[in-house]
This record gives C-alpha cells, sequence and structure tokens, in this order.
C-alpha cells in the first residue's frame, strides 16, 4: 500500500509538471509567437530542456539506488553519496564548459535550417551559451533526487519539476510586464535563458532540501571516488535509453528548420501531444513497473504486460484522434494570443494534426520500454531506439519539402513504429509479453469505439467551424463541447461495443 501510494503521488505530481510545462510554453507563444526569438529559444535551450526533463523524472535511480544498497555500512552509504555527488558535479561542468564552446556547431546540427539566417543562429547560439549551467544544475538535481527516493522520499523529488516550471511562468510574467515587444531579440533570448536557469535552480534546491540531513558526506579521497566511479559510467544506459525517444523530436525540429517558424510551431505541437502521453507514462511507471516487480522476472503468462497495452490504447488512440479532427481549433483557443498570429495558427495545427497520430505508438512504446526494463533488457531498448533514429531523420528531412510542417512529423511517426516494432519483437520471442485472444478482441473494439467517435466529432465540427475560427470564449466553448461529445462518445460505444466494462471500471474504483 506505501508503494502504491508512493506511485500515484509521484504519478500526479509528474502530471502536474507537464500542465505547468504547457501553461510556460502558452506564455512563450503570447510573447513571441513562431517568430525569430521563439525559433532561436527552442532550438538554443533544447539539450537543457531534455535534460532537466529526463533527469527530473528519476532517469538516474536505476544506476545510483542499486550502488547506494551495496554500501558496507552507513558510513560507507555517506561517503559513497558525497563522492557520487563531485563526479556528477564535475562531469556536469565539463559537458556544460564542452556545450559553450561548441555551441555554434551544436546549433548547426539541431537546426540546420538556421544556415544562412543571421538571426537565428545567433540568438540560438546566444540563448544556448547562457543557459549551459542548466545541464550541471540537472545532473545534481537528478542525482539528488535519487539520493531522497533512496531515503524514502519521493513527493518533494516529484514536485520539483513543476515547481521549476512555475518559476520561469514568473519570470515570463516579469518579461510581459517589463513590454517583450518592445525588446530587442537578444535582450528578450537573454531573458528566456535567465528563466531556463531560474527553473534549474529552483529544481536543484528542492531536490537539495529533499535529502535527510546527514545522508552525504563529502569525500575527496581516492577510494571513495574509485567505489563511485562505476555508478557515474552505469548512468550512461538508462540516460542513453530514456533519451534516444527524445532524440526523435530534435531531428524532426532540425528537419522543420528550413521553415520560418518551423522549429516553434513543432514544438508548441509537441507539447500538446505531450500532456496525455505524459500521463500514460506516468501511469505505466507507476502502476505497470510494480505489478511488473511483483510477477517477478518469469513469462508474462498472467497478461500484465497486456493489460499495461490496452489502457495505454484505451487513452492514447482517442486522445490522438481528436487532436488530430480538432487540431486547428485547439491551437487557435489556446495559443492564438498576443505575438501569436494565425499564420502561426496555421504552421503549428499543421504539425499537430499528423504528429497527435504518433501518440498511440508512443504510449505503447512506453509501455514496452517499461516492461523490457522491468525484465533487465536495457540492451533492447537501446538498439530499437537507435535503429529507429535514422529512419526517422531519413523521412522527416526527404518529405519536408513536399509535406512542409507535416513532413517532419511524420518522421517522428516513422521512427516511433520502428521502434515500437522492433520492442514487441523482442519481448514477444521471449514470452515477456503475451497477448491473449480476449485482449486482442478487446483492442480492436477499442479500436472501433475510438475512429467512430472521430467520425462524429469531425461530423459535429462541420457546423461550428465559423465560431472555432473566431477564437475567444464562444470557441472555446465550443471546443469543449466538442471534446465532451468525443469522450461520451467514446465512453459509450466502448461500453456498448465490449472493449471495456462496467464491473472493471466499479473494480478500479472501488481500489
Amino acid at each position: 500500500m506505501a508503494l502504491l501510494r508512493h506511485a500515484s503521488t509521484v504519478a500526479l505530481l509528474t502530471l502536474a509538471s507537464r500542465v505547468l510545462g504547457f501553461a510556460r510554453d502558452a506564455g512563450v507563444a503570447a510573447l513571441f509567437g513562431t517568430g525569430v526569438v521563439a525559433d532561436a529559444s527552442v532550438a538554443g535551450l533544447a539539450v537543457p530542456q531534455i535534460a532537466r526533463r529526463l533527469l527530473g523524472e528519476g532517469a538516474l535511480n536505476a544506476a545510483l539506488l542499486p550502488g547506494l544498497a551495496r554500501a558496507e555500512d552507513e558510513a560507507a552509504r555517506r561517503r559513497l553519496a558525497g563522492a557520487t555527488l563531485v563526479l556528477f558535479a564535475l562531469a556536469g561542468l565539463a559537458l556544460a564548459g564542452l556545450l559553450f564552446l561548441f555551441m555554434p556547431a551544436v546549433v548547426a546540427v539541431l537546426a540546420p535550417g538556421f544556415a544562412g539566417d543571421g538571426p537565428r543562429a545567433e540568438g540560438a547560439v546566444l540563448a544556448g551559451r547562457l543557459a549551459v549551467v542548466c545541464l550541471p544544475l540537472a545532473l545534481l538535481a537528478g542525482v539528488l533526487a535519487a539520493f531522497a527516493n533512496a531515503a524514502g522520499r519521493f513527493a518533494r523529488p516529484a514536485m520539483a519539476p513543476a515547481a521549476a516550471n512555475v518559476a520561469v511562468i514568473a519570470l515570463l510574467v516579469l518579461l510581459w510586464l517589463a513590454g517583450a515587444h518592445r525588446m530587442s531579440a537578444s535582450a528578450a533570448l537573454a531573458w528566456l535563458a535567465a528563466g531556463a536557469v531560474a527553473g534549474a535552480v529552483t529544481q536543484f534546491a528542492l531536490n537539495l532540501h529533499a535529502v535527510p540531513r546527514g545522508f552525504i558526506r563529502f569525500s575527496l579521497a581516492p577510494a571513495d571516488l574509485k567505489a563511485a566511479l562505476p555508478l557515474l559510467a552505469g548512468a550512461a544506459t538508462p540516460l542513453l535509453a530514456a533519451a534516444l525517444p527524445q532524440l526523435r523530436f530534435l531531428i524532426a525540429a532540425a528537419a522543420a528548420s528550413g521553415i520560418g517558424g518551423g522549429v516553434a510551431a513543432l514544438f508548441y505541437a509537441t507539447r500538446l501531444v505531450e500532456l496525455p502521453l505524459g500521463l500514460v507514462g506516468a501511469s505505466a511507471g507507476a502502476v505497470l513497473l510494480p505489478a511488473l516487480a511483483a510477477g517477478g522476472r518469469g513469462h508474462d503468462e498472467g497478461g500484465v504486460g497486456a493489460g499495461g497495452l490496452t489502457a495505454a490504447l484505451a487513452l492514447s488512440l482517442p486522445a490522438a484522434l481528436g487532436l488530430a479532427a480538432l487540431a486547428h481549433p485547439i491551437v487557435v483557443v489556446l495559443f492564438e494570443r498576443g505575438a501569436f498570429d494565425p499564420s502561426a495558427s496555421e504552421l503549428t495545427a499543421s504539425a499537430l494534426a499528423l504528429l497527435a497520430l504518433t501518440l498511440p505508438a508512443q504510449a505503447l512504446e512506453k509501455v514496452l520500454i517499461t516492461i523490457a526494463f522491468a525484465r533487465g533488457l536495457s540492451r533492447l531498448v537501446t538498439m530499437c531506439s537507435l535503429v529507429a533514429l535514422p529512419v526517422g531523420a531519413l523521412v522527416g528531412f526527404a518529405s519536408v519539402g513536399p509535406l512542409g510542417m507535416a513532413g517532419p512529423a511524420l518522421g517522428v511517426l516513422a521512427s516511433s513504429l520502428v521502434a515500437l516494432a522492433g520492442l514487441a519483437t523482442g519481448l514477444g520471442r521471449r514470452r515477456f509479453l503475451v497477448l491473449p485472444k480476449p485482449s486482442r478482441r478487446r483492442l480492436a473494439r477499442l479500436v472501433m469505439a475510438a475512429l467512430a467517435m472521430a467520425a462524429a466529432v469531425m461530423a459535429a465540427r462541420q457546423g461550428l467551424d465559423s465560431v472555432l475560427a473566431q477564437g475567444g470564449l464562444v470557441a472555446a466553448a465550443a471546443l469543449a463541447g466538442l471534446v465532451m461529445l468525443g469522450g461520451a462518445a467514446y465512453a459509450g460505444l466502448a461500453l456498448v461495443l465490449g472493449g471495456a466494462d462496467l464491473a472493471t471500471l466499479r473494480a478500479g474504483l472501488r481500489k
């Protein structure tokens, strides 16, 4: 019961962080739209943003917690924790220094379309160099979160990413009050970089406060540093496995960088997709992983993995079809204000319409990654992600010309499908993923219910297009009505078709 309570707390706080992250990005969109400042900030702050997200959601736990548990006694564990913190600090500073020196090359790789566009390229380099301090701060925050978890403290580390987003939002309010529209691009980018640093400092401070007093004893003794080296080296595998799926979005941004405003538009569309995806990911970690651990390392004859896949598809498929069907009105209602004009809405909606369809593949991939990690198959996760990345790059860069903003989104979809197929094949061969016939029937019925729901929403939208295009409260009310219609239609059809049953729902509510 304690495990489930902690897991639920982490899941809810992770979801709160994603929602606040969306509010942060909506604020940036209102201030700068999809112009030079937005494009440059997304490219320049990409590495710190990914580092803060990965390290803020427990990516280092798998590497650090077993090593701390193997310490001979309490004193040795304290010295090991201190030496580990020193090594990670040195590694973070070294990476930050390299990033500062080679930031022009990093921007050239992340946004090759910026070449020949002086303001965007120079702005991205400026923002990136000002925010390099985020990297060591994020790394140390991740280490401290692992220490806090080892001490049985979960809420504060899980709250830290949400608090970091609040800090950035507060700085955006100050930026708005200071008159962002009158600032030069370099001044605005400096403010945005300062916001990223403020978020990293907030996350570091909360995680430091979460570690119990006396848990860490700083040590520079050669023996302690040597004992901590395997923990530093062992962190590479879980970090790489967690980061590789994120790299497909960096590749998509690189493909979109040749389109004016494309990098920012793709970023905003991605954030909308990540809202439901964050819920699936948090649920997988909070519910599926403990269930798999309780079942041991044997074959999945009980269908625990199949239940996780069914739950992921039940959540992600209607969300994907709803986002695709209502892409333009969603972008207009949520983003179109201030500097985010109708042309920015068109650009973002064209990316969202196809990017939304990647949601089921990414949700199922998250479940399969959770299963693979629970079975000790981190190498399978890494190999599948590595194979999928060049596929996504090839499709994204090849299709951006004929398809525009839909091209990079198509690359993300292709990469997700390749990784999903590899994970499913690898787990299936090892009998770690069993899909019983009742589960296959339920999945098919959920797909039918979701498709029928999408058709109903599209039909209802036809009479509301003029209202939705106006924006404002009336459009927001109309959009809310369409969302409620879709939710009711999907739930009803899922029950009627047999994709879900009331007995299961009641049992879940009682638990």
